[in-house]
Formats: C-alpha cells, sequence, structure tokens
C-alpha cells in the first residue's frame, strides 16, 4: 500500500526515512514453533553480542528524538529486558515476525490491518491537541510536531505514542502492514534491510510464497 511523506515533514526532519512492507493474502496464526526456536536464538544474541543500549548508534539516535518530549525510546527498555533474561512475547504470527525484527534491528516500527484502513497513508506532523485511541483503549493526546502517519480517517500511529488500536493487527488479519519509522539519524539501506528481516520471518513462518511489496522514502 502507497503512502506519502508531507514536505512540511521533512522540513522540520530532513534526514527522516520511512518504510512499508505489504504483505497481501496470508491470514494470521496464533504462532509458529520455527518462530519460538527463532526468537530463543535472538533473545541470545540480544543477551550476549548486542552492545548496551547507551554504546548503540541506532538506539541513541532514536533517543535523542524521544528527549526532547521527556521520553525513553522503547526498545531500548526492551533490550535492557532482554539482557536481563526476559523472553519475546508470543502474541500473534503477524505480530511476532514485527517485534522480532524490530528488536534485532532496533528500528521503530509499527504493524497494522490493511482492511482496517480508510483511504491513503501520509507521514505528517502532529497538531497539538490531536486524539487518538491507543491499543489498550485509552485516548492519547497528541504533542505538536511529533511524526504520525494518518488515513483518511484520522491517526494511526505516531512516534512517541505507538500504534492505534482501529487499525491493529488481529487475528483475523489476511493483508498486514508494517511501516518503519526513522525521524532522525537513519540510512535507506537500514530501512531496506530492516524491512527484509521482517519479511524474511514471515517467509520463515509462511514459506517463499509470501507476496510483498516494499517502499522506503
Amino acid at each position: 500500500m502507497d503512502f506519502k511523506v508531507r514536505p512540511e515533514l521533512k522540513i522540520m526532519y530532513p534526514t527522516a526515512v520511512f518504510g512499508g512492507l505489504t504483505i497481501a493474502n496470508q491470514r494470521n496464526t496464533k504462532m509458529h514453533p520455527g518462530l519460538e526456536q527463532a526468537k530463543r536464538q535472538l533473545e541470545a544474541r540480544i543477551s550476549d553480542v548486542y552492545p548496551d543500549p547507551g554504546e548503540d548508534s541506532v538506539v541513541q539516535a532514536y533517543a535523542g528524538y524521544f528527549d526532547r518530549w521527556g521520553k525513553t525510546y522503547p526498545i531500548e527498555f526492551q533490550i535492557k529486558s532482554v539482557k536481563k533474561g526476559r523472553t519475546f512475547p508470543q502474541v500473534s504470527t503477524h505480530v511476532d515476525c514485527m517485534f522480532m525484527a524490530e528488536l534485532e534491528d532496533r528500528v521503530l516500527t509499527s504493524g497494522h490491518d490493511r482492511a482496517a484502513v480508510q483511504g491513503g497513508l501520509v507521514y505528517d506532523l502532529a497538531d497539538e491537541g490531536e486524539e487518538y485511541v491507543k491499543l489498550n483503549g485509552k485516548v492519547q493526546v497528541l504533542v505538536k510536531n511529533d511524526v504520525v502517519l494518518r488515513d483518511d480517517e484520522g491517526v494511526l500511529a505516531s512516534v512517541l505514542f505507538g500504534p492505534a488500536a482501529r487499525t491493529s493487527i488481529q487475528m483475523g488479519t489476511v493483508n498486514p502492514l508494517y511501516f518503519a519509522w526513522c525521524p532522525v539519524g537513519m540510512s535507506r539501506e537500514t530501512v531496506e534491510e530492516h524491512l527484509s528481516n521482517i519479511l524474511g520471518y514471515l517467509k520463515m513462518a509462511y514459506g517463499e510464497g509470501v507476496e510483498a511489496t516494499r517502499r522506503v522514502i
């Protein structure tokens, strides 16, 4: 599914890069044994090999964005948790593939159900006082100039506060969408590799015939 970036966003965040991965005709499942094994292997790599988040250039690029609003990059917390022995959650195959690649690459990612998206998609700047309902069902008030993704009905997600409930991946999702959010400090190559990693995990679960299209702006 195509998306655009508002010119005003690129003026404020000139190094911003965004990526989208569209998967077609692949019904979600509860879990996959191969993914569960891959989770254990990834947990071991993060625990034994990955640098501390304070020394990780990818994490720190995001941390600079979150710091301006007095917030912490969530992947930083999750990496630290894995290093302390926490295991990956088991949500669903579509979500697990995204989350594994997100922690492996430390690139902020959101997942959506294409069937729930209304009209076109555009990355934009939040207006002060805008609201949307998060995954936990709570109303979130956005902060001015946070990066958001919109469709014709409203905000699907923001960098600071995560995805909206109304387009979230469900067990009945057949066409998941994944978006990589890199408002500062990332290269196109980093985003392209991240999307490839999500697709690689999906192919692990569903086979090499997974239909996918990618775009990086």
